[in-house]
């Protein structure tokens, strides 16, 4: 059952970071332009999506969702119960969208010069990374004011 919480939670979340493209806020932005550069991306590996656009963008979003909940299973292994479930299905998506990041930034690096969208992508794949690891308590351990799930 917590497989199935995860991967509604990451999904969840994966979806909230695309609907962020139409926030007015640039900045904000940038997670959602990230997924459907990422879309685009296997659209032009495998051929155009034609009229499937819709049904396929929507796959590849809960496709990515079940790809943060099984790393929210990992994130699980590794630090047991003291995590409230949520909080690791949450990580596991931002993880997914980091991923992401690092993958358009290191494409760009390769494919041109342009060293300003590749350092942007780079920016926010950190701070997803950052978020995922004080979600799953990486960084709040040893002595830190994280607290216990006893104490939330």
């Amino acid at each position: 059952m917590s497989f199935a919480r995860d991967v509604v939670v990451a999904t969840v979340v994966v979806v909230g970071l695309y609907g962020l493209a139409f926030v007015e806020f640039q900045p904000v932005q940038i997670p959602g332009y990230l997924l459907i550069v990422g879309f685009d991306t296997l659209e032009a590996a495998s051929g155009s999506a034609g009229s499937n656009f819709d049904v396929l963008f929507y796959a590849y979003l809960v496709g990515l969702g079940v790809a943060g909940g099984v790393i929210s299973q990992l994130l699980r292994s590794l630090t047991g119960d003291e995590v409230p479930g949520w909080r690791l299905g949450v990580a596991g998506a931002l993880v997914v969208a980091g991923l992401l990041a690092f993958s358009f930034a290191l494409l760009v690096l390769v494919g041109s010069s342009q060293l300003t969208p590749a350092l942007i992508a780079g920016v926010t794949g950190l701070v997803s990374f950052a978020i995922a690891g004080w979600l799953a308590g990486a960084l709040g351990r040893n002595g830190s004011s994280t607290p216990a799930k006893s104490e939330l």
